[in-house]
């Protein structure tokens, strides 16, 4: 046996996915992070499953899988009676992480690792349902995060008051930390989240037209003068009104 678990389970990983003959997850960095940072007294949330719910399980801390395969629970059970770990303390929830997550007991939680569906709107719509009971000073861990649908969320927080991108474990794994209970901004400060600005969804001259006009006042200054001239415009309709 490796000096770790993580290092067991990449010199022999087992079968999970697919048919059972497919190993696919976490990079080996994120997954000893995992195994060094969680502990047995925490409360613990996952979307996805594989070679992370078994470190999970091995860490004693109470965990929750959200997987829309049933196979992939008895294949992870059964590897961690292989290996000697105990997953009694794990929960699958099984379906659509969308369906599943609304569902769930609105207890508090200590790490999320969010690392299932990664089409459009999925990475959001996993974190929206679990950020409300990660607890302050709690962690989200977002995988592949370089993906645009993962990446844009990740920007997101990066200017979001209550959040932290607090380090990257690798090249895939980001790590963010809870900061406070509040709601994401309403509106958007000109900030570029998920990639540049693109009017690629108009057509001709309109594409021309919207780039150049949003690319000059949704800059920080120009979110400024737009923002003045509208109070301005509110203070003389009130005098005039």
């Amino acid at each position: 046996m490796g000096s770790t678990l993580t290092d067991t389970l990449r010199h022999n990983p087992p079968g999970i996915h697919g048919d059972g003959d497919e190993f696919w997850g976490l990079d080996w960095g994120a997954l000893g992070w995992i195994e060094r940072a969680v502990r047995a007294e925490m409360s613990t949330l996952e979307i996805g499953a594989g070679a992370s719910t078994i470190v999970f399980a091995a860490s004693g801390a109470t965990h929750s899988v959200v997987t829309p395969d049933p196979r992939e629970e008895e294949r992870i059970r059964a590897a961690c009676e292989r290996l000697g770990i105990s997953s009694a303390n794990v929960t699958f929830h099984i379906g659509p992480s969308h369906e599943v997550l609304p569902r769930l007991e609105q207890t508090p939680l200590d790490l999320v690792l969010v690392d299932g569906a990664h089409g459009f709107p999925y990475p959001i719509l996993d974190w929206w349902a679990v950020a409300p009971r990660v607890r302050i000073g709690g962690t989200v861990l977002l995988d592949d995060a370089y993906m645009p649908p993962v990446l844009v969320l990740v920007d997101a927080l990066a200017h979001d008051t209550n959040w932290q991108v607090a380090e990257a474990i690798g090249f895939r794994t980001a790590v963010v930390t809870k900061l406070g209970d509040g709601l994401p901004p309403f509106d958007w400060d000109g900030s570029r989240m998920g990639g540049r600005m693109s009017f690629r969804y108009l057509h001709g001259s309109q594409r021309a037209t919207g780039a150049v006009r949003q690319r000059l006042f949704n800059t920080r200054a120009g979110l400024r003068i737009v923002g003045l001239v509208r109070r301005r415009s509110e203070l003389r309709w009130r005098k005039t009104g």
